[in-house]
């Protein structure tokens, strides 16, 4: 038998944890001294079972409503997971990225925006851009705007970059998810989310 890709794990911990509420099996899906990154949650597997427990509180999630999963990417041990989604009246993007560590997430970087008529994104390209290098020119345009990255994930045409901008004295978490065909930019998704000061760990976002 061939063993579990990480990508069906951390979808598998989408559609039972998320989805389903399952808080029981957090410990099937979740190392034990599980590293979060993300300014909503708390550190370990604790954090994870208190966001179950309010989730139960909410409506359940209609059985014909759709993935909220848009794109998933996977290199090495890392998961990155674009998500579109309608929670308490606000449409929200959010992408995350999961490392994973024998077959269980480890550890969890989030970016997570409110989608309004004014989101723009930071990073602003033309799509059907022609370029002859993807990566070398992504590299090359985040240079050019001081912006630091931290992780770059590529599968196939996708490839997801996790970054550290700065607007003034103010830090911006970003992650950006570029579609490329035959060295062409054919799609653009972005999420941005100013870094809080205090946040229910001490991991950083990045």
């Amino acid at each position: 038998m061939e063993p579990t890709s990480d990508k069906t794990i951390i979808t598998g911990f989408y559609r039972e944890i998320v989805r389903e509420r399952r808080s029981e099996l957090i410990p099937q899906y979740v190392q034990e001294n599980y590293v979060q990154h993300s300014p909503m949650g708390k550190d370990g597997r604790q954090g994870l079972v208190q966001m179950v427990e309010f989730l139960k509180k909410l409506p359940p999630v209609p059985e014909n409503e759709p993935t909220p999963i848009v794109h998933l990417i996977g290199q090495d041990d890392l998961v990155a997971a674009h998500l579109d989604i309608h929670f308490m009246g606000k449409h929200i993007k959010v992408i995350e990225l999961f490392r994973v560590e024998d077959g269980k997430a480890a550890e969890h970087w989030e970016v997570t925006e409110e989608l309004t008529d004014a989101t723009q994104p930071f990073i602003k390209l033309a799509l059907n851009s022609r370029v002859s290098s993807p990566l070398d020119f992504l590299e090359g345009v985040y240079k050019q705007q001081d912006i630091v990255i931290h992780r770059i994930i590529k599968e196939g045409e996708l490839m997801a970059i996790h970054a550290q901008a700065k607007d003034g004295a103010n830090s911006i978490a970003l992650f950006d998810i570029y579609q490329f065909k035959a060295d062409k930019l054919i799609g653009h998704w972005h999420v941005k989310q100013p870094v809080p000061e205090m946040m229910p760990h001490s991991n950083g976002m990045f």
